[in-house]
């Protein structure tokens, strides 16, 4: 979404080399067929040549063996729908404008999920009348609220909220947790998490995880087929979101630890078994 440093061959390289196996509770499927769409982060790269785009597609290749398509945020609609709908999971990283994606992979029934904080609201999770912040603070806390502000930092309703280590795991029963409860430190330096607060999310938002300072923020979330998109309509897809937003300069997933690679990779797993 912005502010990265030019990808080198080097940089490829590293993220093979930091590249983590998967952690979560159970082995995942091998050779499945995965869609990443991926963009340009604000014009930094050319698309889908991010660190953390590279480093997200040898992660499913190499270490997961999964076959792997990646997808330009700008092609057409029908291109992307019918992408989506002959693969077994599709990966939206915040790499990709938010706008270029828009509602393109709304109607699809293929396993989604997304980790760009601003198509919350494409995709039904939250209220699309809500205000957004980039980067922000939930309602509540020291940041006053939208009614209220206190100046000292913007506020809404959904978005990415800087400086974050940790979350905090509010249904450990549930596969998305990867076995943890509590608090839980995901990240080895502050960096930006997605986050909804409760008030402006779907009727059939079940949460896994929210942010510390904010329970009201879900930073981990999902939506099963079937049950409510915030317009009361069905899903016609497994839809997760998930805390991993990228804090450009190394990416998100080189500054995650051990425990934020298991969930991340329980995701990935849950996502490619749910209903098999």
């Amino acid at each position: 979404m912005n502010r990265k440093h030019t990808l080198t061959l080097a940089a490829v390289a590293l993220a093979a080399t930091f590249s983590t196996p998967a952690l979560g509770q159970q082995a995942p499927p091998g050779n499945l067929n995965v869609l990443i769409i991926c963009g340009d982060e604000n014009d930094t790269y050319r698309k889908c040549t991010s660190l953390d785009d590279r480093s997200l597609e040898l992660h499913l290749r190499l270490d997961l063996g999964h076959h792997v398509t990646m997808m330009t945020d700008d092609a057409a609609e029908a291109e992307m729908q019918a992408a989506a709908d002959a693969a077994d999971l599709v990966i939206i990283p915040e790499s990709v404008n938010s706008g270029s994606v828009g509602t393109k992979l709304t109607a699809t029934s293929t396993p989604l999920i997304n980790m760009e904080a601003f198509l919350q609201d494409e995709f039904g999770f939250v209220d699309p009348d809500g205000q957004s912040v980039d980067p922000g603070s939930p309602e509540g806390g020291s940041g006053g609220t939208i009614e209220a502000p206190t100046g000292q930092v913007d506020v809404g309703h959904f978005g990415a909220i800087p400086g974050e280590t940790d979350i905090v795991i509010v249904d450990p029963a549930h596969p998305l947790a990867a076995g943890l409860s509590g608090r839980v430190r995901v990240y080895t330096l502050p960096a930006e998490i997605n986050w909804a607060v409760t008030e402006v999310l779907a009727p059939g938002v079940h949460s896994v995880a929210a942010l510390p300072d904010y329970p009201e923020a879900q930073s981990t979330y999902f939506i099963l087929p079937g049950d409510a998109l915030f317009d009361g309509s069905p899903s016609p897809n497994l839809r997760v979101s998930l805390f991993t937003e990228n804090n450009n300069d190394l990416g998100t997933y080189h500054r995650m630890t051990d425990d934020g690679h298991r969930l991340f990779d329980a995701a990935l797993n849950w996502a490619l078994t749910y209903g098999r």
